[in-house]
């Protein structure tokens, strides 16, 4: 890790796993001794926070809840509830919960993170101002030097591609993420309070380059006023540009806090995942994780997990017959991006490996299968064909242009199209995502791919 980011405050501790199950046993046996019924979740509560600290006391109050439901036989059924308290707070950030609270009421710690997220926005929105004003130093530079010099007055506009609005919108995915990794990494889970995150990201000058702005394109047109009989007409050269921004703070965080490890990151992913369903932001999220849990999630999680359901309702589930694995293409320009975790705000995770191709390409079945599921999705990965393998094995093959002749439930060989490149759903330009996965989790693609 770079000498800046050693301090008391750098993150590169280890975070204090034990605080829920420790939280949950103490509530548990709190609650076992208090007589009233009515005061189990109250000594729960209690002797969680003595145990785990702040965030014990939700923990601690969820155990009691539940050792004093499982006397009661005719709401046995809650008891379901109260572990499912247990599990979610376990992985939601301590520091929302810096103060004992009531769990049916969440407005303590929902203030504390709309802190959390604004403070994180607010920056994003600092970085913005900042790469437009050096895109017009640089027009002005440009100027400087004579580059429009042959004409008589110079006007220049720019705008960006998605619009900033929307970038801000991907951008809130991020603003949870890094709160979420501050919790797993933070060297006591005690101080993980909003000062000392603040403290803790400004010591080591993250702020700096989160966001960075590349010119997609430049126009220009000239026109032409005044001139007569004695006058030279004047000209005027207007040159339009077109930005995109890229968010570079998941990446320059987790490289900040020697975040090297991915399992360590997926637990992040999770937490951001499970605080936003806690905060009832994850309406629009699918269920279904990164490492093959109930929790968690990644875009496109919604195909992850019809893939899932397709796989259970096989009535015959097959030994793997795939065979040896060969390339989806026959050529292709570049690997774009690589399987894992990557800098792009709406998906953090990558689950497949993306290659670029000219649109219309061919591509082949990796392995011998079976066409599983055809779908097309605008907001994720567009037209995509899944084929099974057996031994829970599928590969996709994504944002084609055009699906090939076979259907759902019919045989592929190895080599055989099943479709063609292109650009559809949630992609930049025309490219295939393959994915390979084994029992619901992705897996990187090269462990299987000649490449």
């Amino acid at each position: 890790m770079p000498e800046e980011s050693k301090t008391s405050d750098s993150l590169d501790g280890g975070t204090d796993s034990g605080i829920g199950a420790a939280s949950a046993i103490a509530g548990a046996a709190a609650a076992k001794a208090a007589a009233p019924a009515s005061g189990a979740a109250g000594a729960g509560a209690a002797a969680g926070t003595a145990a785990g600290g702040p965030a014990g006391t939700v923990l601690g109050a969820a155990a009691g809840l539940a050792a004093d439901l499982a006397v009661k036989p005719a709401i046995k059924g809650a008891i379901v509830l109260a572990l499912f308290l247990v599990m979610v707070f376990s992985s939601v950030p301590s520091m929302l919960f810096e103060k004992p609270i009531d769990i049916t009421d969440n407005t303590g710690p929902q203030a504390v993170y709309q802190k959390f997220k604004d403070y994180v926005m607010e920056a994003y929105k600092e970085e913005i101002k900042n790469r437009k004003k050096d895109i017009e130093k640089d027009f002005q530079r440009r100027v400087s030097r004579g580059e429009f010099s042959s004409y008589d007055y110079v006007e220049y506009s720019y705008s960006f591609d998605p619009t900033e609005e929307a970038f801000l919108a991907e951008v809130r995915e991020s603003c949870v993420l890094i709160t979420a990794m501050f919790e797993v990494h933070t060297d006591d889970w005690r101080k993980a309070s909003f000062d000392h995150f603040q403290k803790a990201v400004d010591s080591v000058r993250f702020w700096q380059g989160v966001v960075e702005a590349e010119k997609l394109s430049e126009t220009s047109t000239i026109t032409w006023s005044g001139g007569g009989e004695d006058e030279d007409p004047e000209s005027t050269i207007h040159v339009e540009m077109t930005y995109r921004f890229h968010d570079k703070g998941v990446e320059q965080f987790r490289k900040k806090v020697g975040l090297q490890d991915d399992r360590e990151y997926l637990k992040s992913v999770e937490m951001a995942y499970n605080t936003k369903v806690l905060f009832g932001e994850a309406a629009d999220l699918p269920l279904g994780g990164v490492t093959g849990g109930v929790s968690g999630s990644y875009p496109g999680g919604g195909t992850h997990n019809t893939i899932r359901q397709a796989l259970a309702e096989l009535e015959e589930k097959k030994e793997f017959f795939g065979g040896s694995a060969g390339m989806p293409l026959r050529s292709y320009l570049a690997v774009t991006s690589e399987f894992g975790p990557r800098n792009y705000a709406p998906d953090p995770i990558h689950t497949g490996i993306d290659f670029s191709a000219g649109a219309g390409t061919p591509v082949y079945a990796a392995m011998d299968g079976i066409v599983l599921l055809r779908l097309t999705n605008p907001r994720t990965f567009g037209n995509h064909i899944v084929l099974y393998h057996g031994g829970e094995v599928t590969t996709m093959y994504a944002h084609l242009s055009t699906f090939g002749s076979c259907r759902v439930g019919d045989q592929v060989k190895r080599g055989e199209v099943v479709g063609y490149v292109g650009s559809t759903g949630l992609s930049t330009g025309d490219h295939l995502h393959f994915e390979y996965q084994k029992t619901g989790a992705a897996y990187d693609p090269k462990t299987i791919l000649p490449i």
